[in-house]
């Protein structure tokens, strides 16, 4: 054996870019932009103002990051391509984050 962890992501709570459909993306990331207007994200443990479908059960939380914040992941990969969150903005339920893409010139774990 090599000593190398064939796992990846190596630190998934690091990771800071979306891979695939950004079910492992952990960063930072908690607003949406909609008509050049910054709208913060609702917590995935509220219901107020969008009665949220994914709560931080265990199985949300090491699948997908979900947890009692409001940072933007990924909870439904068959039919969501990127992180997304709920919305604080009452006429808008959810909105896709500009999550930036990994790829080899982006560093995929913070330092």
């Amino acid at each position: 054996s090599s000593g190398i962890n064939a796992e990846w992501p190596l630190r998934p709570g690091d990771v800071k870019c979306s891979a695939g459909v950004g079910t492992g993306y952990r960063g930072l990331i908690n607003s949406v932009k909609a008509d050049k207007e910054t709208i913060s994200c609702q917590a995935w443990n509220r219901d107020y103002p969008h009665p949220s479908g994914y709560h931080p059960t265990s199985y949300n939380t090491i699948e997908y990051g979900i947890g009692v914040h409001n940072y933007c992941r990924n909870p439904s990969p068959k039919s969501a391509a990127e992180p997304w969150c709920y919305t604080q903005n009452h006429w808008l339920r959810y909105a896709y984050c500009k999550v930036p893409k990994c790829d080899d010139s982006f560093d995929y774990f913070e330092v």
